[in-house]
């Protein structure tokens, strides 16, 4: 099986070193293509009007091989599998995020839209968060997780996005299939302050939402759960007409 790594934190954060440590214990055809720097909350933003830089670099999991890529977390896919790599993967693994991408936040996520992206070459994808740097469940529960979501037949228009909640594995209380929440986890809220007659500056800040159902992933990883389920790609769900199995 041939695994593809990519993420929106940069090629040098701790959850992608994280997730290679465990894609290797699935397959020994691992490679890397990861944005050069951090890139999180650009969505499904691509690089249009100038070239991609890409750079062989070394790394500390012991990967095929690792590319350090300008663009933004699709560019790393779309060039990956278009250019750098000489087979298409098997499937995208994007993560591991710093931060839970849930409910109607995962439309902001680069670590969804890298998912998203190989969903649309016709790869499989999947996304891994957490919160913060909490690794301990990722240890204990991700190989697992990954295997048997690498093992299932997912709708052509679909990614399977993972979220670990915040707790020790001894508080963990198993693994959730979930559905996104209807809404952000967070509300915008913002402060103003006039600079001049014409200008004014507002600040962004976060006031949490209710936790929605229990058959949420809020309400998953809330409740110590790790979140796993099926994103759609709308795009690709219209064109099929319900779908088919890939």
């Amino acid at each position: 099986m041939r695994i593809l790594i990519t993420n929106d934190d940069g090629i040098d954060a701790a959850g992608i070193r994280k997730l290679a440590e465990t894609a290797i214990k699935i397959s020994d055809e691992v490679y890397i293509v990861a944005p050069s720097g951090q890139r999180s909350a650009v969505s499904h933003s691509i690089t249009v009007g100038s070239a991609l830089r890409v750079r062989r670099v070394p790394f500390p999991v012991g990967v095929r091989a690792a590319y350090s890529c300008s663009g933004m977390p699709a560019d790393c896919v779309k060039v990956a599998v278009q250019a750098i790599l000489g087979e298409k993967p098997d499937v995208v693994i994007s993560g591991i995020n710093c931060g839970h991408n849930m409910g109607y936040d995962s439309v902001y996520s680069g670590t969804v839209a890298a998912a998203r992206e190989a969903v649309y070459q016709g790869i499989k994808g999947i996304a891994v968060s957490t919160w913060r740097e909490h690794y301990a469940l990722v240890d204990r529960y991700l190989e697992g997780i990954l295997r048997d979501a690498l093992d299932r037949r997912m709708l052509s228009h679909e990614i399977w996005n993972i979220n670990f909640p915040a707790c020790s594995p001894e508080e963990c209380r198993g693994i959730r299939e979930t559905l996104p929440a209807p809404f952000p986890r967070y509300k915008d809220v913002y402060t103003v302050s006039r600079v001049s007659e014409d200008e004014w500056v507002y600040e962004l800040e976060d006031a949490e939402c209710e936790i929605a159902g229990e058959h949420t992933d809020f309400y998953a990883v809330e409740h110590n759960y790790i979140s796993v389920g099926a994103l759609e790609c709308s795009v690709l769900r219209d064109l099929s007409a319900g779908g088919t199995e890939g």
